[in-house]
């Protein structure tokens, strides 16, 4: 494991990798591997939601995105660990490269940057990939890579299934970094209200359970 902080190395790796390399945007909670897609010109949400991760580890993270132009939407967040304090923040550009189908495929791009306490910020890529079919629902793939320090890179990756099933949306993923196990996490979100959506995830990574549940407000 690489180590992030003198104190707490795998809690701020977990806030770090949570927050900053596969941010969940326009793929929607409570999905971590991100779509291809970005909001309309003028348009935006703000999702929310409280994480149990490895360890029993627990945070609180808050990630507003908006579209000021078209094909672009800026995205920001923060984690942060009650127990520990510790908190990584990150701001970031989407880019939807090509148009979105749907009944077809699309290719965006995601660059950012990610700080944890008491450390230095490091930079992050996502490569995305999605191909959308009328019946069986939609297929997300990431390609990336984070800086965890100077001179050292790791590649991440994930892929991911959604489908609607009338008011409910379902999905699976996997998603990693390089030289780690795999995490592995199904979900379901729906709307409470016209543009308010609740949704949860429970997952496995290493032999430990994640779960989430959070929010997602559109405007």
């Amino acid at each position: 494991m690489i180590t992030l902080s003198k104190t707490h190395p795998h809690k701020a790796l977990f806030l770090l990798l949570g927050l900053g390399f596969m941010l969940s945007v326009q793929a929607g909670r409570p999905l971590t591997v991100d779509d291809a897609n970005v909001n309309d010109v003028g348009e935006g949400h703000v999702e929310g939601w409280w994480t149990r991760g490895p360890s029993g580890s627990r945070s609180w993270t808050v990630a507003p995105a908006y579209s000021p132009i078209q094909n672009v939407e800026l995205g920001a967040g923060m984690a942060r660990d009650p127990k520990t304090r510790l908190e990584t923040q990150n701001i970031q550009a989407k880019f939807r490269l090509t148009p979105s189908q749907d009944n077809g495929c699309n290719v965006g791009a995601v660059v950012g940057t990610a700080r944890t306490t008491g450390e230095a910020s490091k930079a992050y890529v996502n490569a995305l990939f999605t191909c959308n079919h009328a019946k069986l629902g939609s297929l997300h793939t990431n390609l990336g890579a984070l800086d965890v320090s100077n001179s050292q890179r790791i590649g991440t990756w994930g892929l991911a299934w959604e489908r609607a099933y009338g008011d409910v949306t379902a999905h699976m993923e996997v998603y990693g970094q390089q030289h780690d196990k795999p995490t592995w996490a199904t979900g379901l979100r729906t709307n409470i209200l016209p543009k308010l959506q609740l949704d949860g995830s429970v997952g496995r990574q290493a032999g430990q359970n994640l779960v989430t549940l959070g929010t997602k407000w559109m405007f």
